[in-house]
């Protein structure tokens, strides 16, 4: 197994959200987390990230424990986080953001040669290189902070929202992009409030309410559990 969680507990101060969640990512999947707003779905990414302490429970990636880990020793382990809102750098230009990505690569000989991948991946990047990243779309900024982060050659991707904000249309290509991704060997934890996207995707999914895990399954599954229709996808 790549990534295992077992009774997952943190929080903010004196504030509880996650309440013992335990959740598992094999090799090469997509693992998608679903739920209403305030489940507690970003807490779980930002504590997987180092960004967020964990207060109880273990998280291990490889077979090794990571949860005590800083968040900069966790990307070096081969996680990263695409974070909700997308975060890139908007004073700095495209090619500038794309750089930072690989800043714990620095110096590697595999660096140029993997930003000229992510340039062919997310070719709509190239035309804007010398831009600045602030002047880029919503669905623009969100390639460019999932070419960012691939940058770092994770083993492990975390996406947090990748849809939020951004037009239909846009949302199929982000999809259709991470489909891309995966088929290129890339195992992704995708956090997404767009319930039927995220299971559509998916090759297994959990659903969590109020800091706790409620439900699991395969994703086309989940898609049909009449439950998970009335409460997610509005049926």
């Amino acid at each position: 197994m790549l990534l295992e969680v077992e009774n997952l507990h943190s929080g903010y101060g004196k504030v509880e959200i996650l309440k013992g969640i335990t959740l598992q990512v094999p090799p090469g999947k997509i693992i998608t987390l679903i739920g209403c707003n305030g489940a507690g779905k970003t807490t779980f990414l930002m504590t997987l990230s180092g960004l967020v302490a964990a207060r109880k429970g273990t998280i291990r990636f490889e077979g090794k424990a990571i949860e005590r880990l800083s968040p900069d020793a966790v990307v070096r382990s081969g996680i990263t986080h695409v974070p909700e809102g997308r975060r890139v750098f908007q004073h700095l230009t495209v090619s500038e953001n794309l750089d930072l990505g690989a800043y714990t690569r620095r110096g590697s000989p595999e660096v140029k040669r993997d930003r000229e991948e992510m340039l062919e991946l997310f070719p709509v990047l190239k035309k804007r290189l010398k831009g600045l990243a602030g002047n880029l779309s919503g669905g623009e900024q969100q390639m460019l902070a999932m070419a960012r982060a691939l940058m770092s050659r994770p083993k492990l991707l975390l996406l947090d929202e990748p849809s939020l904000g951004l037009a239909p249309k846009m949302v199929e290509v982000i999809f259709s992009l991470i489909q891309k991704i995966h088929r290129q060997g890339m195992t992704v934890l995708l956090v997404e409030q767009n319930a039927f996207k995220a299971l559509e995707n998916a090759d297994y999914g959990y659903v969590i309410e109020s800091g706790r895990i409620k439900m699991e399954g395969p994703g086309n599954m989940l898609l049909e559990n009449p439950e998970i229709k009335q409460a997610y996808l509005g049926e």
